[in-house]
């Protein structure tokens, strides 16, 4: 029977939206926005918008815990973002959250960022067991970026002051600059949430290499092993940018939502309405098709179809997350379970369209024959249009 081994569980792939999650995004983006040729003109502007004490705080809060700023990813994280009744969290409730935590833990999250910063740099250190500013200093140094050493020390020690400044940025980030954009950009973020559900994938790097169009960096991919769960992040303001948190065992991937829209939508003039395509993708899978067959009959629970697949509960859940996203399954929740029905409305909407476009392929094709036959016409008349006309001039760019 082989080698019994402890098994791993199965990576989970998720898409979220929240505002933590962006803000955590946009809030470093706008702290590296310092070359209008490379940022995102919000970006650059925002930045600008400061003015010299709030950009100092941004520089300073920022600015102490490497370049992949660690600290605002402690404080996030502080928040457990993926606990269920933080998923669409707003900002009221990430606030609170911070105003609750103890100025103690606002230290704590400081130290850990360094930590991190001295791992990356292959470095087993350890936090100043006095409060000697200079044994601060030198901790804290190898994390700086463009914060001040002294000042950041000055912080750590007094935990208060550091709680009350980073409380400060986030609350005026948020409530002067960010609140309003955030609510423009929404619907291109759910657009390419619903788009990023409704698509399978075969790996967590084909999932980052078609959403963003990078590939996955090679320090998330050795990372893998200790990661249990990958959620996608749509961003508004990326651009052509990498971004993510690596948590073990939490991966957070950004990608440019403009990107994934704008590589999915259709032509404004187009038949092809923006709810095809993840029909077609919910569609275009063995599994979920015999999901559908074994739902011709009337709803069933969940681990019915488990029973009857014969595949894990995991898949299962995806496949069945997959066709609910794209509309073609409804779901009752009852007694504790999730009973799944056929949305029959949905699948004649899907094969109604499909028939449309056919349709209009059919005229574009007499179209294209009446053409034929005039040009018959005109050449049994002794007159060739190809003929009269100059051959173009041939451009490479």
């Amino acid at each position: 029977m082989g080698e019994l081994l402890i098994g791993r569980p199965a990576l989970k792939l998720e898409v979220a939206i929240s505002v933590p999650l962006d803000l955590t995004s946009v809030i470093s983006l706008v702290f590296r926005a310092t070359d209008a040729r490379r940022f995102e003109r919000w970006l650059v502007e925002a930045r600008k918008a400061l003015g010299a004490e709030w950009e100092h705080d941004l520089d300073t809060l920022l600015g102490f815990s490497g370049r992949l700023l660690y600290y605002v990813e402690e404080l996030l994280m502080s928040f457990d973002p993926f606990r269920p009744e933080h998923r669409e969290a707003g900002f009221e409730d990430y606030l609170a959250h911070l105003k609750r935590l103890p100025a103690w833990a606002y230290r704590s999250m400081a130290i850990q960022a360094v930590l991190r910063v001295a791992l990356d740099r292959g470095v087993l250190e350890a936090p100043p067991e006095s409060e000697d500013p200079a044994a601060w200093r030198s901790f804290i140094e190898p994390g700086l970026t463009r914060a001040d050493a002294d000042e950041v020390v000055r912080l750590v020690l007094a935990p208060e002051q550091l709680k009350e400044r980073t409380v400060c940025l986030l609350e005026r980030f948020w409530r002067e600059l960010y609140a309003a954009e955030f609510e423009r950009a929404l619907p291109a973020m759910r657009r390419a949430l619903r788009q990023a559900k409704a698509t399978t994938f075969a790996s967590v790097a084909a999932a980052f290499e078609e959403l963003s169009g990078h590939r996955l960096p090679d320090e998330v991919q050795l990372a893998l092993p200790r990661v249990e769960r990958v959620t996608f992040c749509p961003s508004y303001h990326l651009g052509n940018f990498v971004q993510f948190i690596l948590y073990p065992p939490e991966l957070i991937l950004y990608f440019n939502c403009q990107r994934t829209s704008a590589a999915t939508q259709p032509e404004v003039e187009s038949v092809i309405s923006p709810d095809l395509l993840p029909g077609l993708r919910a569609l275009g899978d063995g599994t979920r098709l015999r999901i559908i067959e074994l739902l011709r009959n009337g709803e069933r629970y969940a681990q019915e179809i488990v029973g009857m697949l014969g595949i894990s509960q995991s898949a299962v859940s995806r496949h069945l997350a997959m066709l609910e996203a794209a509309g073609i399954v409804t779901v009752r929740p009852a007694n504790g379970m999730k009973y799944y029905a056929i949305n029959s409305q949905r699948l004649r909407q899907i094969a109604e369209e499909l028939e449309r476009i056919g349709s209009v392929e059919s005229l574009s094709t007499e179209h294209d024959k009446s053409n034929g036959l005039r040009a018959g016409f005109s050449r049994a008349a002794g007159r060739s249009l190809l003929a009269e006309e100059k051959p173009p001039h041939s451009t490479v760019g």
